[in-house]
């Protein structure tokens, strides 16, 4: 008796008759622009909107595939460091989190086509 919970990135990868044992498979998509801003506000700008700069919004438009973890991450780097960052420098670490995504990795284009 009990619950077991477990999580993937590799969903796609777990042979058919493994995912029939689970009762349950919950797909969590990546955050909305609305929802990157407002966690941006909230993790960065000390939950104050009007710091959010026009700029600020652009580049977390294009973080498309940014997940609250990615958050969490930046929090923690934070922490290790032992020093605040400010918002364009958080700013800066999401989009280093966002770009090692493997989705992100394997979508650039390759040689001299853009």
């Amino acid at each position: 008796n009990g619950v077991f919970v477990c999580t993937t990135n590799l969903m796609d990868r777990i042979d058919e008759a493994a995912l029939r044992r689970f009762s349950f498979k919950i797909k969590f998509l990546p955050l909305k622009d609305e929802q990157r801003e407002r966690m941006f506000v909230n993790e960065a700008l000390e939950a104050d909107a009007t710091k959010l700069t026009d700029e600020m919004k652009s580049r977390l438009k294009r973080l498309r595939l940014l997940a609250p973890g990615d958050f969490a991450t930046v929090k923690r780097q934070v922490v290790l460091l032992g020093e605040a960052l400010e918002p364009v420098e958080f700013l800066a670490q999401l989009e280093q989190e966002h770009g090692i995504k493997p989705e992100i990795r394997h979508d650039r284009p390759i040689g001299f086509v853009h």
